[in-house]
């Protein structure tokens, strides 16, 4: 099949990094794969200090991960998608670029990674979701929620996959060089603000506790004493800083997967997480993590003490958390991606 992917930026988010897993793993699999993305619209002579500035400190993003076909485009138009037998939005504003484009670009296909009305356009986001494209998204909250606000009742979910596969005894190992660590960014709604506030208290009840916390940006406040930051790390250091950490927290409002718990998990860690929706299936409170309402930093801080302070508890946890993470496989969910563009095109033929 030719497949093209629309992607609605080029950068270092998790729904990039989705998009790009996916159309590796459909390249691989012998279909003809294109990510479409907007050239970001700066004067010639920024655009030309921003590649040299890339290129000087070798900066990369997901979408440099791709092996096939990567294309910039000044407009998304039909002059400037290839034609082809599957088009995929991936973000609403792509699902509009995608509502205006011919059939010969290819049958549609909507990917919904989250619920996107943070920026106040819940009109325009809920209007794509009543597009009459073949919906797919990657969460069971999400499957709810878009079948309620579209009405239609044939939502595909196929979860993310795990990124770190380890084995069983690589995976659970206790000896840990840091006791807490988190995900940073400056978007609100990732609750950045509610994460460090948690840190800062635990800090204050254990002096000795020690900290870690990466992200694409290095974070613009006061940090808890102990903690080692790591901006724009590589795949690889990432995953050692899961594997060096024994309680991984994640206090988001709102998430449509929350991909980095995955990835704590997977790896070792037990998640203390914010009850952000999309964590809901893989993590059951006080079984395979915990689960606090949004915003509450004290009751992040007071789960994350209780499993440092009771070793048994943090031991059987971290075990069903690591058994959780191997029900999520990109290799499984590829393949069900895979079998639902294939079969949209057959129903479109027939």
């Amino acid at each position: 099949m030719d497949i093209t992917f629309l992607a609605p930026c080029k950068d270092l988010s998790g729904g990039i990094k989705v998009i790009a897993t996916y159309a590796n793993l459909l390249q691989d699999r012998g279909h003809n794969v294109t990510v479409v993305y907007p050239q970001p619209q700066l004067p010639a002579l920024r655009k030309l200090k921003r590649r040299v500035t890339k290129f000087i400190r070798r900066e990369t993003d997901h979408l440099d991960e791709f092996k096939g076909q990567l294309l910039a485009v000044d407009q998304m138009n039909e002059a400037s998608i290839p034609s082809g037998d599957i088009l995929i939005a991936t973000a609403w504003e792509t699902a509009e670029w995608a509502r205006d484009l011919s059939e010969v670009k290819g049958h549609k296909i909507y990917f919904i990674q989250g619920h996107e009305v943070w920026d106040g356009q819940q009109e325009r986001v809920y209007a794509t979701l009543m597009l009459p494209f073949t919906k797919v998204t990657i969460s069971s909250w999400l499957q709810t929620l878009i079948s309620e606000v579209s009405g239609d009742q044939n939502i595909e979910v196929i979860p993310n996959g795990r990124d770190f596969v380890l084995s069983e005894p690589q995976a659970l190992t206790a000896d840990r060089k840091y006791d807490v660590g988190i995900t940073y960014s400056s978007i609100p709604n990732k609750g950045s603000d509610i994460g460090f506030r948690a840190m800062f208290k635990l800090a204050s009840y254990s002096p000795h506790l020690k900290f870690v916390v990466f992200g694409s940006e290095l974070p613009e406040v006061d940090l808890p004493p102990n903690i080692e930051t790591f901006v724009r790390p590589s795949r690889a250091s990432i995953a050692r800083i899961y594997q060096q950490t024994k309680v991984w927290m994640s206090s988001s409002y709102e998430e449509g997967f929350c991909l980095p718990c995955l990835e704590a998990m997977s790896s070792g860690a037990v998640v203390v997480s914010t009850d952000n929706k999309g964590v809901r299936d893989m993590i059951q409170n006080g079984i395979t993590g915990y689960l606090t309402p949004p915003g509450r930093d004290s009751e992040l801080a007071a789960r994350v003490i209780f499993l440092l302070e009771n070793a048994e508890s943090l031991k059987r946890m971290q075990r069903r958390s690591y058994t959780k993470s191997t029900d999520f496989s990109w290799q499984q969910s590829v393949e069900k991606f895979e079998h639902i563009l294939t079969d949209s095109i057959m129903r479109q033929v027939a």
